[in-house]
């Protein structure tokens, strides 16, 4: 086996554990948003770390990738995988945005029942007549509970 065949067959490795493990970085992106979707905070801790690992291990084989591609860039061979790769990054970015949004969101919503509880305001933005935003005005000086 010539080095240029053994580089080409080590490349085509990579990159099939690379799918893979993309594929997992999906599937576990798509648990985070089943759980963020049912408030199952519960289980959130043991998916982000599960996450995390994915994600490490998949950054870690595009390393390897990208340097055995800076010996070889012709790409023989693995050009329709690299597509492949690629399309599932773009729906692990895609669903990981989405469930961003998730969070952020829900953080809101929480700090806003927070503020309320504490007697804050309640950081609602309303338009007024000139259509500038400005927050609704305090109803109460103190909080809804006290401690």
């Amino acid at each position: 086996m010539s080095d240029q065949t053994a580089l080409i067959a080590r490349l085509q490795e990579i990159v099939a554990e690379e799918t893979a493990a993309m594929r997992g970085v999906l599937e576990i992106l798509g648990r985070e948003s089943a759980a963020l979707l049912a408030r199952d905070v519960g289980s959130l801790p043991g998916i982000s770390n599960s996450k995390a690992d994915a994600v490490a291990r998949a950054a870690s084989l595009g390393q390897q990738r990208q340097a055995l591609l800076q010996r070889d860039p012709d790409q023989a061979g693995i050009t329709a995988a690299l597509a492949q790769l690629r399309q599932l990054a773009i729906e692990c970015r895609q669903l990981n945005e989405a469930n961003g949004l998730m969070i952020r969101s829900q953080r809101r919503r929480i700090e806003g029942a927070l503020g309320i509880l504490r007697g804050g305001q309640p950081g609602v933005n309303v338009y007024g007549r000139d259509g500038a935003a400005m927050q609704l005005r305090q109803l109460s000086r103190g909080p809804l509970a006290a401690w």
